[in-house]
């Protein structure tokens, strides 16, 4: 049994939007830069949720713990947030983003 070549055509666009995916930059914000920037620290959380419904962001509370434990003796300063959302048709993916120097005291 044969298929048609618009039956292929349908399968392989329907495929395609499946896997298909869209990023954007919900929000940034930056803390003041410090004149010495040698030691970069960063941190990543992110969380998968259905429909775009969150019904909470504890996710995020680790992310100052992740940039304390890379600057042990010292502080962060310079931070940069990013907050990132892909998108997948039906299922959305928060990526938080934190970067800054690590000054030491």
């Amino acid at each position: 049994m044969k298929t048609s070549p618009i039956k292929k055509s349908i399968i392989a666009m329907f495929g395609t939007f499946l896997v298909t995916g869209c990023v954007s930059l919900q929000s940034i914000s930056l803390t003041p830069i410090p004149a010495k920037r040698t030691n970069q620290v960063s941190a990543t959380t992110s969380k998968t949720v259905f429909l775009g419904f969150n019904f909470d962001n504890d996710y995020v509370d680790n992310l100052t713990d992740q940039l304390r434990a890379k600057c042990q003796d010292g502080y962060v300063k310079g931070i940069l947030t990013k907050d990132e959302v892909t998108s997948y048709l039906i299922v959305f993916k928060r990526t938080i983003t934190a970067t800054g120097y690590c000054l030491k005291s």
